[in-house]
């Protein structure tokens, strides 16, 4: 098990692809830049592949009611060749690919899907666990499973945006061992916030780094009211004696402007904070407390 795992995280930029070669070519740009930073872990956005759509020719004349089927029609069918190059892009460069959600229909509903595409070529999905309201709208429902994922013995586990919002499962990913949450987002400026805070939040509650890499940048579609994306790469610590960093912010880009973000996360600092600090909260949590609270009069 590694005591320092070197990690880049993206604030990715919305293009509109002509062609999937003009997708590869950007996505291997980001990724070559994480290699030759070293990175052993590249974090991508969710829905990375937004600008695929505009390979359909009614990309352009969307509008909120058509947004659905432009999704089944445009992106479904991309679904086998975008993992395989991203797939293929994690082993030429030897680094662990995350996040990099794809929307897809599958059985008649929509999935919103994340990946580790690892640098040996195995690629692990994990389905979002809670759509947003939008993503009701165009019928995607929810995954069932989480998956924990092991980068140079650390492990490791996802949350896609919306799901940050939810701290059961962040707790049971601490229970599994996770030592570093990865958080693809593609969201507005008022959920930029609502990203942020619970981001902190579950670095502090769990004694964990949490990373966030969102996509930027408007998308175009529907026309009548398009996807604009906002936000900046961050990566959220405890907040104790250890870390000694006084608003919980490891590392943090610039806001709404495409860059890559290099950080150690030094692991053993983290184990040294979990188990002895000023703040010990997994230690001090009382699960029999809380399952008797409820007081009837």
């Amino acid at each position: 098990m590694t005591s320092v795992l070197t990690v880049s995280v993206a604030t990715l930029g919305i293009r509109r692809y002509d062609t999937f070669a003009q997708f590869r070519n950007h996505m291997e740009l980001i990724v070559r830049e994480a290699a030759e930073a070293g990175s052993r872990l590249l974090l991508l956005p969710e829905l990375a592949c937004v600008g695929l759509l505009w390979m359909d020719e009614q990309a352009s004349e969307t509008r909120v009611p058509q947004v659905s089927a432009l999704y089944r029609r445009a992106l479904t069918p991309r679904f086998g060749e975008y993992k395989r190059v991203l797939s293929q892009l994690a082993m030429q460069y030897k680094i662990t690919i995350a996040g990099a959600s794809f929307w897809l229909e599958q059985g008649g509903q929509g999935a919103n899907v994340g990946f580790f595409f690892k640098s040996d070529g195995t690629i692990v999905e994990q389905l979002k666990l809670h759509p947003t309201l939008g993503e009701r709208a165009i019928y995607t429902v929810g995954g069932s499973e989480i998956k924990v994922c092991e980068v140079d013995g650390v492990r490791v586990g996802m949350l896609i945006c919306y799901d940050i919002q939810f701290p059961e499962v962040t707790r049971f990913l601490v229970d599994a061992g996770v030592e570093v949450l990865l958080v693809p987002s593609l969201t507005d400026e008022r959920g930029v916030w609502r990203v942020h805070h619970c981001a902190h939040a579950r670095a502090v509650e769990n004694q964990l780094f949490v990373c966030v890499s969102p996509l930027i940048g408007d998308l175009g579609i529907p026309v009548d009211r398009p996807v604009h994306g906002r936000g900046a790469a961050f990566i959220a610590c405890p907040i104790d004696n250890r870390f000694k960093i006084q608003d919980g912010t490891l590392a943090r880009a610039a806001p709404d402007v495409e860059s890559i973000l290099h950080s150690s996360l030094d692991l053993e600092l983290l184990r040294k904070s979990r188990a002895r600090s000023e703040i010990t909260q997994l230690a001090d949590r009382r699960p029999d407390l809380y399952s008797s609270l409820l007081c009837r009069t």
